[in-house]
């Protein structure tokens, strides 16, 4: 636990900056914040700052200057392309590594030794993540999550409170799953798609698509999905 360390926060949606903030400070001691805004988007009332944080806030898309830190970062900033989106924008203004995103793991929380983690990992409380399952970079897991043994988890994917996963499952790159979803084991759920709250997943769901429904069908394909990444 290092209370001096300063966490550099890539994006600033209002409403994840209580949740991110408590994260880094129960899991790792960080008090002392720098948001790092990449649009002129204001602080609303949504965040609550407590006391005992230290926070700076940094406009950059007002600045031409390219900076260069040497602390850890996180994002504040979760859905379908939205993390890769922030990070390449970033990644114009910052000489930074993904091995300088931290891992924030809530101490609630249970990780097999055996999973393969890459960086940027965020786990809220009382998610179970089981053995030999790899997660991709800038990974976020919400609270009340349960991901089985052997799945393989995409880069920025997002996974929202109360998933289950069962074994084998392979979720893609840049993927969201609401809250409540129920994954069937060996199910493969592809690239840019989004999962509908409560959703129970039955049989393999493709790219680029919204699904949703018990079981779960696919609904609209859109083909422009992921045409802002790379």
């Amino acid at each position: 636990m290092d209370e001096n360390k300063k966490l550099y926060v890539l994006g600033c949606v209002p409403s994840l900056l209580n949740i991110l903030f408590e994260l880094a400070e129960e899991s790792c001691g960080i008090k002392s914040f720098k948001i790092l805004k990449n649009i002129p988007l204001e602080i609303s009332t949504l965040f609550v700052p407590l006391k005992e944080w230290d926070i700076e806030i940094f406009e950059c898309y007002k600045s031409k200057t390219h900076l260069n830190p040497k602390e850890s970062y996180a994002f504040s900033v979760v859905g379908i392309e939205s993390k890769e989106i922030v990070y390449n924008t970033f990644k114009k203004l910052i000489r930074m590594e993904n091995k300088q995103f931290i891992n924030l793991i809530h101490p609630t929380s249970y990780l097999s030794r055996s999973i393969k983690l890459d960086y940027g990992l965020q786990v809220e409380s009382l998610s179970t993540i089981a053995a030999c399952t790899s997660i991709g970079f800038g990974v976020n897991i919400k609270r009340n999550c349960n991901i089985g043994h052997h799945c393989q988890i995409g880069k920025f994917v997002t996974i929202n409170p109360g998933v289950t996963l069962s074994s084998f499952v392979k979720i893609g790159r840049n993927t969201m799953l609401g809250s409540g979803v129920s994954v069937k084991d060996r199910i493969t759920i592809g690239k840019n798609t989004i999962i509908g709250v409560g959703s129970v997943v039955v049989k393999d769901i493709p790219d680029n698509c919204i699904a949703f429904g018990n079981p779960c069908v696919v609904h609209k394909i859109n083909k422009n999905i992921g045409n802002n990444t790379k």
